[in-house]
């Protein structure tokens, strides 16, 4: 993060974990947008009247680290694939500063309507009976195991809103990982806005619009996936992979 950037961030109000707990938004509208990292001071100085930031000690960008699980014939990647309007992701997520891990289940339906449950363990990179049990509450699960797939790490900066339900995310210094390949995605910036589906109206999303950012579906899951194996079935997610390289790279290409 770069200086400027770190001096817009110290001059934002702050709100603490504890009064975020109003903004969990475990039913909700997600929106995505993708940008430069460029973009986000400016972003965020004309978000100052209506956001605060999330604070955590001192600290107000937070690292994740997340692993997610998926059947050996990919079944969650698939599902998506073929744009099912009900799919979901299984992962574990680790707060590094806090050390909080949850096993989540995060469920999408009709493409926009999102609800995560989730529920606290150790970490772990095998799942045993009592993480299915929680799982089988979440979805139906088909009869394959799930195993270890990619994993996720990156920095967040979170927003809530001062008199709205409204929680933004943005991620930067995004990494992918698997058994045996990394991928290492500096230059972008994954911004979230999520709101109650009650909300009709969110007023971050109009800050991207004056700036030229548009909504761009994206899952960290998904691009990981194709990044770290090339190889694997991705037609439907083309488009977005030359949206990256562009952000990225200035190019339509695979870099």
């Amino acid at each position: 993060m770069n200086n400027k950037l770190n001096e817009i961030i110290r001059h934002l109000d702050s709100i603490g974990l504890d009064e975020l707990k109003a903004y969990k938004l475990l039913n909700r509208i997600d929106t995505k947008y993708l940008c430069h990292s460029e973009n986000i001071g400016q972003v965020l100085e004309k978000a100052h009247k209506d956001f605060k930031i999330q604070e955590i000690g001192s600290s107000r960008n937070s690292s994740y680290e997340t692993l997610y699980f998926d059947t050996p014939e990919l079944k969650t990647y698939f599902d998506h694939h073929q744009g099912k309007r009900i799919r979901y992701k299984v992962r574990f997520r680790k707060y590094i500063d806090t050390g909080d891990v949850f096993l989540e289940v995060k469920k999408k339906r009709n493409y926009i309507r999102t609800n995560k449950k989730r529920s606290e363990f150790a970490f772990a990179t095998c799942l045993d009976d009592e993480h299915y049990r929680f799982m089988k509450d979440c979805v139906k699960l088909p009869e394959s195991k799930f195993n270890e797939a990619i994993w996720t790490v990156f920095d967040r900066i979170t927003l809530a809103g001062r008199n709205h339900l409204e929680r933004v995310t943005i991620d930067t210094n995004l990494r992918f990982r698997n058994g045996s390949n990394e991928v290492f995605l500096p230059d972008l910036s994954i911004i979230e806005v999520k709101r109650e589906k009650s909300i009709s109206r969110s007023p971050f999303s109009a800050i991207l619009y004056d700036e030229g950012i548009k909504p761009r579906g994206f899952s960290k899951y998904i691009m990981g996936n194709i990044l770290l194996d090339p190889t694997i079935k991705h037609n439907r997610f083309k488009r977005r992979i030359v949206t990256v390289n562009k952000i990225c790279y200035g190019t339509k290409c695979y870099k």
